[in-house]
């Protein structure tokens, strides 16, 4: 169980480093010669691929959780190959949780974590697209609402 633990808080902390790496990386390539809302969509797609390499994390320590560590296995729908652990990593990250397969033994609690982390990332991710959108997105005269419009 210690190492399931350990295991976890540890993916915690490098995806925390990683995605706050990246938000940073994403601040300072303001300077990148684009238009505004080309600026906002290569904001969305790294961030995107910054999820996709932070499910990548959880996925590479659940093949060694359960192959090499013996901290349990997978009911359910067969799980072996790297998509496999890609796609149950990713299920978990997004908090979908379809239940296709039901991890057991001490992975259950990596399992929880990377629930949490994940959904902790992506709110990160939300909040910093929100304020890149608010200084970048032209809203003035884009929209017209009904209390703008007095005839």
């Amino acid at each position: 169980m210690l190492l399931a633990i350990a295991l976890s808080f540890g993916l915690v902390a490098l995806s925390f480093i990683f995605h706050y790496r990246v938000l940073l990386w994403l601040s300072v390539s303001s300077q990148i010669k684009m238009d505004k809302q080309g600026k906002v969509l290569f904001i969305v797609f790294v961030l995107f691929l910054a999820h996709i390499v932070e499910i990548g994390f959880y996925s590479f320590i659940y093949n060694l959780s359960v192959n090499t560590f013996d901290l349990g296995f997978f009911k359910g729908a067969p799980i072996g190959g790297a998509m496999n652990y890609l796609y149950y990593s990713g299920v978990i990250y997004t908090t979908l949780g379809l239940g296709d397969i039901h991890p057991v033994g001490h992975i259950r609690f990596i399992t929880a974590i990377e629930a949490l982390n994940g959904f902790f990332l992506i709110t990160w991710s939300a909040s910093f697209t929100f304020l890149a959108m608010g200084r970048l997105w032209p809203w003035e005269g884009q929209c017209v609402s009904s209390t703008d419009n007095k005839d």
